[in-house]
Parts: C-alpha cells; sequence; structure tokens
C-alpha cells in the first residue's frame, strides 16, 4: 500500500508527535518523580534538566491570605527550585496521588509535605496541590502550587517573593 505525503501530512497534523504520544510513555514516572527526586537530593542538573527554557512556578497563594491583583505570585522555575533547595531541608513529598490528562501534558499531584526549615531545623508540614504542564518534548512548562495558608501561618512561615 502507497502513502502520498499529502496523507502523511494529515496524519501529522492529526496524530501530533508528543513525547507521552503512546501508552509506553508514562509522564509520571518519566517527568514528575524524577523531578521531585531531583529536588530532594538537591541535584540542580536534574531539575534543569527536566524543564522547557522559559518555565515558570506560580504559587497560586499569598501567605496573608490576600485576593486580588500580586496574589499569585510567579518565578523562573529553575530559580524557584533552588529557593526551595536552600530554604528547606530533609524535603519530603508523601501520599502522593495523581490525575494525568488525557494526552499526558497536564499532571496534578497532591501530597503532604513534610520538610524542615533549614534555618532553624524546625519541621514544616502542609497539604499541597501541584499542576505540572509539559511540552510535546515532555519538559515542563508550567508549574502551579497551591497550599493550605492557614497551615503556613500557624506555622510561623511566609512564601516571600524575593
Amino acid at each position: 500500500m502507497r502513502y502520498s505525503a499529502l496523507a502523511a501530512f494529515a496524519a501529522l497534523a492529526l496524530y501530533p508527535s508528543s513525547a507521552f504520544a503512546n501508552d509506553q510513555n508514562d509522564p509520571i514516572a518519566e517527568v514528575v518523580d524524577p523531578l521531585f527526586e531531583a529536588v530532594l537530593a538537591e541535584d540542580m542538573p536534574a531539575v534543569r534538566e527536566a524543564i522547557a527554557d522559559g518555565a515558570m512556578v506560580h504559587a497560586m497563594f499569598n501567605p496573608n491570605g490576600e485576593t486580588g491583583e500580586g496574589s499569585i505570585r510567579s518565578f523562573p522555575a529553575a530559580a524557584y527550585f533552588q529557593i526551595i533547595t536552600a530554604n528547606y531541608e530533609n524535603i519530603e513529598f508523601v501520599d502522593r496521588t495523581y490525575t494525568v490528562s488525557e494526552d499526558k501534558r497536564t499532571v496534578w499531584m497532591e501530597a503532604n509535605g513534610n520538610l524542615q526549615v533549614a534555618e532553624t531545623g524546625t519541621p514544616y508540614r502542609n497539604r499541597y496541590v501541584f499542576k505540572i504542564s509539559l511540552n510535546e518534548d515532555g519538559k515542563i512548562t508550567n508549574f502551579a502550587e497551591w497550599v493550605n495558608t492557614a497551615t503556613l501561618i500557624a506555622q510561623g512561615r511566609t512564601a516571600q517573593s524575593q
């Protein structure tokens, strides 16, 4: 059977190439979990490998409970993860649950955070929800984070944008 160039082009348009286009590829095992393991190990080269150029982290909360303009803060992803590893030790996300979109380009992860404040050694625990968006190459383009701000404030933590 012969295929024309037009048919091949149509097939590409209908079925775009993606790092996760087939059932063998798993964005959790191939991207999300390795990213968190790299953060836990403070392996910044591995973190940078998982993220696309221009990737951003969006903190979808305000540590003071404020809403409106400025309540969502955005950071370059590599800088954000560097800030996390500089300010916290023994970083662990446990009781993880995942939801993956049909096209495997969006992963939602819920987890309990079990961290230690680097400066004081004080435990910091909170409940997290992450939305991780991936490009066609399986690199992270956007990473949104939600936490319980009441827990954040009760534990004396602030999330400054500096």
